[in-house]
């Protein structure tokens, strides 16, 4: 059995520049070191039940017979679940 919950982070008041500067893989330039330190760069969107969520997808694979967890990872929220347990 497989279950997954969305981690939520901080909203980001982010512009349109940094915003398109993060989605490349860069951070933010404009921004100070303390201010860059605070932006969640690997942080993704994704769409839950008609509503959109910014943050992580943490998920568990349990084993049912013994009810141990066997397999546990955190990823961006827009990778969907069946790329990461087979």
């Amino acid at each position: 059995m497989v279950d997954a919950a969305i981690v939520p982070i901080p909203k980001q008041h982010n512009t349109r520049e940094e915003n398109r500067q993060i989605k490349v893989g860069d951070s933010p330039e404009a921004c100070g070191d303390n201010k860059r330190r605070q932006k969640n760069v690997a942080a993704r969107w994704t769409m839950k039940h008609g509503k959109t969520h910014c943050g992580y997808k943490s998920r568990i694979g349990i084993d049912r017979k013994h009810k141990v967890i066997r397999k546990y990872a955190v990823t961006s929220a827009e990778v969907h679940g069946s790329k990461v347990f087979e």
